[in-house]
C-alpha cells in the first residue's frame, strides 16, 4: 500500500474531514492512503496564522486557555506540643493506667481503652 502525503494546503481540509467522519485517526488515514504519524504531527501542530495550539478536537479558537490554574494547598501542618508539656496520666477505676501526650487523638484513646478492656489477656 503506497502511503500519500497530501499537499499542505489540504491540511486544514483532511482534519474537518477526520472530524466528521466519525472514524478513528488510524481508520481515516487507512482509507485516505496518509500516514498515521504524519497525520498526526498535522493535527497537534501549532496554527501559523492565529499561534493557538490544536487539540484533541482541532483548533482551538476560542479564547478558553488550553489549562486550567492549579493551585496546589500544603500538607496539614502537625500540632506542635510544647517539649515542656507533661503528659495526661489516666489511672480507671478496675487498676488500667494509660499515659497519653497533649494533642492525642479522643478516637484512638477510646479504642485503645475498649481493646483493653476486652481483652483475653
Amino acid at each position: 500500500m503506497a502511503i500519500t502525503k497530501p499537499g499542505t494546503d489540504n491540511w486544514p481540509s483532511l482534519i474537518a474531514q477526520w472530524k466528521r467522519s466519525g472514524l478513528t485517526q488510524a481508520q481515516f488515514c487507512a482509507r485516505h492512503r496518509i500516514s498515521l504519524p504524519t497525520f498526526r504531527s498535522r493535527l497537534y501542530r501549532p496554527s501559523r496564522r492565529s499561534g493557538s495550539l490544536r487539540t484533541l478536537a482541532g483548533t482551538n479558537t476560542s479564547a478558553t486557555p488550553l489549562f486550567l490554574p492549579v493551585v496546589c494547598s500544603g500538607a496539614p501542618q502537625p500540632v506542635l506540643v510544647p517539649p515542656s508539656a507533661s503528659p495526661i496520666e489516666v489511672i480507671l477505676a478496675d487498676g488500667l493506667r494509660i499515659a497519653v501526650a497533649p494533642g492525642f487523638d479522643p478516637q484512638t484513646l477510646r479504642r485503645v481503652i475498649d481493646a483493653l478492656r476486652h481483652s483475653s489477656c
